[in-house]
């Protein structure tokens, strides 16, 4: 027998007595597509977003959006802001018109210009509640820059498309898959150097989600 026989068996043995140590825990139980309604899937999902450190806006009725948008924003004249051009967000734009102070690019616009933005506007095809994550298709639309390059994030998220689970996000995901897909749980975060938490070093510093 080889030192490497001999190290899986050790193994394959330990695995044995702590079979027969322990006794077998309960599987956790299933949370698939049906397990939450809509009002559960939102209310799990704000509150796991919060925790990870984004803020969640509801703004369900007409022209609550803009009116939050606006808010977030500011009168910073200094400000440009980036929209990409899903039909949500340029909807957004048009009722954003003389309410804020910022500056106004397209997605496409030129990489310097998006790395001096302040704030991008994207929307989001769907929610994830377990993890409070949102999931951008590259397909449906030009916001991979827009989402992580300046330093504040505003999504834009029916609530209707809010699902349960990961996995349930990676079946509704069309086929063929896009070509990208970007999962956002909360501003950016690292902990590279000497272990420290920092945020908005890789991507945004903060996220805002409106549910609309």
């Amino acid at each position: 027998m080889n030192a490497r026989q001999t190290i899986l068996g050790q193994v394959r043995a330990q695995l044995a007595i702590d079979a027969t140590a322990r006794p077998e825990l309960p599987a956790p139980p299933l949370l698939g597509p049906h397990a939450l309604d809509a009002s559960q899937r939102l209310q799990q999902f704000t509150e796991r977003l919060l925790a990870a450190g984004g803020k969640v806006h509801l703004a369900l009725q007409a022209g609550q959006p803009a009116a939050v948008v606006a808010g977030l924003l500011g009168v910073d004249a200094g400000r440009t802001i980036v929209f990409t051009a899903a039909a949500t967000v340029l909807a957004l734009q048009c009722e954003l018109a003389g309410r804020h102070g910022g500056r106004e690019l397209a997605a496409g616009a030129d990489r310097a210009d998006l790395l001096a933005a302040g704030a991008g506007i994207t929307a989001a095809q769907w929610g994830i509640a377990e993890t409070g994550t949102i999931v951008l298709d590259a397909d449906a639309e030009r916001s991979r820059l827009c989402s992580l390059l300046p330093p504040v994030h505003i999504a834009l998220l029916p609530v209707t498309r809010i699902l349960a689970t990961l996995g349930e996000a990676l079946k509704t995901l069309p086929r063929p898959l896009p070509h990208a897909v970007t999962l956002v749980t909360g501003p950016s975060r690292t902990a590279d150097i000497e272990l420290q938490l920092v945020v908005g070093v890789h991507g945004p510093r903060e996220l805002h989600v409106v549910l609309t």
